[in-house]
């Protein structure tokens, strides 16, 4: 065989297997030992609920994601609010919950006068663990003035009146 071709392959294998050097380092020794596995253990503390002003009609778990609790709504809550402005704040007086749907109703007030606001309510669907803010215009139906919820509303009827036809 030639040289320079074995020189060549000599060229080929070091760089191939300059990648697997441990730096200087011996390999492990082989162990008979079988590898040991710990099991995970997963601990949850119990759901916490508060009580709403009206009866929900489900459960507090919706979904089996996400609670519809005041504290699980309070930050996408007022992250609606600020979505109107900035310095808006928002207070959760009523929390309805239905079929994977949620509304609330509070006070939506100003960071400059935080004592004088009007009534709001903004509504959000259960989206895994999430809640998403709706647009009344796009989940009340074509004429959501009335007093029960139109047939192509996508907001659940018994959440309707409270956050459909109230402010």
């Amino acid at each position: 065989m030639n040289l320079s071709v074995i020189a060549t392959l000599g060229s080929v294998v070091l760089a191939a297997t300059a990648g697997c050097s441990a730096g200087g380092e011996k390999p492990a020794e082989p162990t008979n030992t079988p590898p040991t596995t710990t099991p995970p253990t997963t601990t949850s503390a119990p759901p916490t609920t508060t009580p709403s002003a009206a009866p929900t009609s489900s459960s507090p778990m919706v979904g089996g994601m996400t609670e519809c609790t005041k504290e699980a709504l309070a930050e996408p809550a007022t992250a609606a609010a600020q979505a109107l402005g900035s310095n808006n704040l928002y207070t959760i007086d009523e929390l309805n919950c239905a079929d994977g749907w949620a509304v609330t109703s509070g006070v939506l007030s100003s960071t400059d006068n935080p004592d004088m606001g009007a009534p709001t309510s903004f509504i959000f669907e259960q989206q895994g663990q999430f809640w998403i803010p709706k647009e009344k215009a796009e989940v009340c139906g074509t004429n959501p003035v009335t007093t029960t919820a139109p047939s192509d509303a996508e907001i659940p009827a018994g959440l309707f009146m409270v956050g459909c036809a109230a402010g």
